[in-house]
C-alpha cells in the first residue's frame, strides 16, 4: 500500500515537473519555431523603415482587405512607416500604363525607389479554397499566402514569411488569419 502511495506521489510529481517545464512562454516559442519564416541579418529593427505595400493578388484579382490588415498589423510595433496606399496606386498606374505588371524584385526595387521607400512588401495568396469535409458549412475557407519584404537599396529578401488560416466565417477572415500568421514573427520581433 505504501509502494502504490509513493509510486502516485512520484507519478504526481512528475506531471508537476513536466507541467512547469511548459509555460506560455516556451509554448510560445515552440510555435515560433514551426512557423514558416525566415528574416535576413540584415533587417535591423532599431531603425524606422518606410515600406510601400504592394497590392495583394490572388492570381490576377486584387485582395484590398489584406493590404489594411497588413497596414494596421505593420504599424503597431512603431518601427514601420508606411507609405499611403493612393500613392502606391498611383505610381503603380502610371507604371503599368507602359507595359505588364511588377513581378521581379529588381522592378519591385525601381518601384521603391519612384516611392522613395526602403522597403516594397508583397502579398500572394496562393491558396483559397473550400474543404469538402465542411459541406454543411459553406462559409468554411482555408487560405495560404506568403510575404516577402524586398530592400529598395540592395534587392535582397529582407523577410519572407508563409501562412495559413482557416475560418467558418468566410474568406476574409482565413486571409486575415493567414497574415496576422505571417507578420507575427516580425512583430513580435519589432517588438524586442
Amino acid at each position: 500500500m505504501t509502494e502504490r502511495f509513493l509510486s502516485l506521489g512520484a507519478l504526481l510529481l512528475l506531471v508537476a515537473v513536466t507541467v512547469g517545464c511548459f509555460n506560455s512562454a516556451t509554448m510560445q516559442q515552440m510555435q515560433e519555431a514551426s512557423q514558416a519564416y525566415s528574416m535576413s541579418p540584415s533587417f535591423k529593427l532599431d531603425r524606422n523603415w518606410r515600406i510601400a505595400i504592394l497590392p495583394p493578388h490572388n492570381g490576377d484579382d486584387e485582395v484590398p482587405g489584406l493590404y489594411d490588415h497588413a497596414g494596421l498589423l505593420l504599424m503597431k510595433p512603431g518601427c514601420f512607416t508606411l507609405i499611403d496606399r493612393a500613392e502606391v496606386e498611383l505610381i503603380l498606374r502610371e507604371q503599368r500604363s507602359g507595359g505588364p505588371r511588377l513581378v521581379d524584385p529588381h522592378d519591385m526595387r525601381r518601384l521603391g525607389r519612384l516611392m522613395n521607400a526602403a522597403a516594397v512588401m508583397t502579398i500572394s495568396v496562393t491558396e483559397l479554397k473550400h474543404d469538402d469535409f465542411f459541406k454543411d458549412n459553406p462559409e468554411q475557407r482555408d487560405a495560404r499566402l506568403f510575404v516577402k519584404i524586398i530592400s529598395v537599396k540592395t534587392a535582397e529578401a529582407l523577410y519572407y514569411a508563409e501562412g495559413r488560416g482557416t475560418s467558418f466565417e468566410g474568406a476574409d477572415a482565413a486571409l486575415d488569419d493567414a497574415l496576422a500568421m505571417t507578420l507575427g514573427p516580425l512583430i513580435r520581433v519589432a517588438r524586442g
